[in-house]
């Protein structure tokens, strides 16, 4: 039978408004101890899956520093404090595309590493929103913007550039909406 770890002592590394680390002491049921065990305490982030009324996606393509490369990805970001999942989904999407108006549904919450990191991230399908304000980035932010069809995005997926994970993740579940029902 499987135990949840007890924790018998923490210590934060490191605390600023982007992250938390700390370094744990856990045992298990077993007595074995597991120390340290380091945990990344981040802010849950959200993804939209913005579909254009003419069928096209709405993608972002900006530098990611950490995989020092350049990621195809849908537009997303860090939930504000005591922002809802979906009010941050569509303010990502207006920020980063100009993107306003369509039906708004959930696709899903994952964990993007519960080994590693504490936070969810959580996915909207937007259907039928349309271009109609200036872009705001934020002064990290250098960002193109793309609108590409389903199979353009599958071809991305298997060229490698719409490489991150849970974009991926977000994309393979609201695929078959995306084909079987009309925008």
């Amino acid at each position: 039978m499987l135990h949840p770890w007890k924790k018998t002592a923490s210590e934060y590394l490191v605390s600023n408004e982007w992250l938390r680390l700390r370094a744990d002491t856990c045992e298990r049921q077993d007595g074995h101890v597991i120390a340290p065990y380091y945990v990344l305490e981040e802010r849950d982030f959200v993804h939209a899956l913005p579909v254009l009324p003419d069928g096209r996606i709405a993608l972002v393509r900006q530098y990611r520093h950490a995989a020092q490369t350049f990621c195809l990805e849908l537009p997303g970001g860090l939930l504000d404090p005591n922002e809802t999942p979906l009010a941050g989904a569509q303010r990502e999407a207006r920020e980063e595309c100009g993107l306003t108006g369509g039906a708004w549904s959930k696709l899903a919450t994952f964990y993007p590493n519960p080994a590693r990191q504490d936070n969810r991230f959580h996915c909207f399908l937007a259907r039928n929103v349309e271009v109609t304000l200036a872009t705001s980035f934020d002064a990290n932010e250098e960002i193109e913007q793309h609108h590409l069809t389903v199979s353009e995005i599958d071809a991305a997926i298997a060229n490698g550039t719409f490489s991150q994970s849970g974009h991926i993740a977000s994309f393979l579940l609201a695929r078959p909406r995306l084909l079987d029902q009309p925008t």
